[in-house]
């Protein structure tokens, strides 16, 4: 096995003899792109290294087969499970079937492009194939890093702009409504904590006892259950951000108060019959079994369809409209943000721009019979 150096222009490259081919004819690897001769020479003999040791297939490595080492070495440490699973569809069902024979060195831009084309086709959204393109760059992003190829092909790719879907919002007299619709059904509680505090289905399931500060009229966010794959999986929050503290309105209070003495009440009535898997939640049955994210939002669904005269939103909507009524009510952006657990103010500013513009239309209409 033999390598050696070229410069380039003012970079320099690694050429690595990989054998040769039916014909006997020598084949070479070519990797471009190191700043400094003494970078070229440290990867040229990392990697003659590799392919002794057959760690590392230079030869006809396709993007299929690439795609799957990145989820192994890569994806499988750093996501989160329900990131992970998507992740895995998205291999699985679109890249590879689509452009997995390719081999890697040789992808190029026209490719990936009559790839998006191809999902258009098929009816993707343009928010979907967005997000197609997001992962794939990320992928040979990393396959640069390993030095597999020089440059990344999605670099030279403009995939279509995501959606700006409008949001559906509740209005005041909707939200008098629904709140004696939900009252005394089974996910009432989440209905509040969702319309009043703007937290996630997921975080809303992940509360414990604990988490509440009766005396101060908070509640901290520092967790999250999902399901992935029929699995119970119950984590931190999408971001440090998310971890937080929200206050909580004297209405959700007293909602929390009368939730925890049943459950005091039940524990006492059912005795060892009653499920301790989940001591300590809030968000559980009366015999102790958990009232998952997916029983919730069916249920509200379910129980908003039969009042076709409310807007049909969905559970995650609810969080929407606490944000909308924050903003029409005057906070400050950054406080939304924090309340919503937002990573950075920017989402928060574009989710809800419609709504701050709404506000700043009515604040000059305001002005402007002031000074009549």
């Amino acid at each position: 096995m033999r390598g050696h150096i070229r410069k380039r222009g003012s970079t320099y490259s690694i050429v690595v003899d990989i054998g040769r081919d039916e014909n006997g004819k020598r084949k070479q690897k070519w990797i471009s792109g190191f700043k400094t001769k003494k970078e070229a020479e440290k990867a040229l003999a990392e990697i003659i290294a590799k392919i002794e040791k057959n760690e590392l297939e230079l030869t006809n490595l396709t993007l299929g087969q690439f795609l799957n080492k990145w989820y192994e070495t890569h994806c499988e440490l750093k996501l989160a499970p329900k990131t992970l699973k998507s992740y895995k569809e998205l291999i699985e069902l679109y890249f590879k079937p689509y452009l997995g024979d390719i081999e890697l060195t040789k992808l190029k831009p026209v490719m990936i492009q009559n790839y998006y084309n191809k999902l258009k086709e098929l009816g993707l959204s343009d928010t979907t194939i967005n997000y197609h393109h997001r992962v794939l760059k990320s992928a040979l992003k990393k396959a640069v890093v390993w030095q597999l190829i020089s440059k990344n092909p999605c670099d030279y790719v403009e995939p279509p702009k995501k959606n700006k879907n409008e949001i559906t919002v509740w209005s005041i007299n909707d939200v008098k409504k629904a709140k004696e619709i939900f009252k005394d059904t089974p996910i009432y509680l989440h209905f509040m904590l969702a319309l009043y505090t703007g937290m996630r289905i997921g975080e809303i399931c992940g509360l414990k006892w604990e988490d509440i500060d009766f005396n101060n009229k908070t509640c901290t966010v520092k967790r999250q259950y999902q399901q992935v794959g029929g699995k119970e999986i119950i984590k931190e929050p999408k971001s440090e951000t998310s971890i937080r503290v929200i206050p909580l309105h004297s209405d959700v209070i007293e909602v929390l108060k009368e939730e925890k003495k049943k459950q005091l009440q039940n524990r006492m009535l059912l005795g060892e019959k009653y499920n301790k898997k989940y001591e300590g939640y809030i968000s559980v049955w009366e015999d102790g079994r958990m009232k998952t994210p997916e029983y919730v939002s069916k249920k509200f669904s379910k129980i908003l369809k039969a009042y076709p005269e409310l807007p049909q939103i969905r559970f995650h909507d609810l969080r929407h409209s606490c944000a909308s009524f924050l903003v029409q009510a005057g906070v400050p952006m950054k406080v939304v943000s924090e309340i919503l657990g937002h990573s950075q103010i920017g989402i928060t500013m574009d989710l809800y721009s419609h709504v701050l513009l709404d506000s700043k239309k009515e604040a000059i209409k305001k002005l402007e019979e002031y000074l009549q």
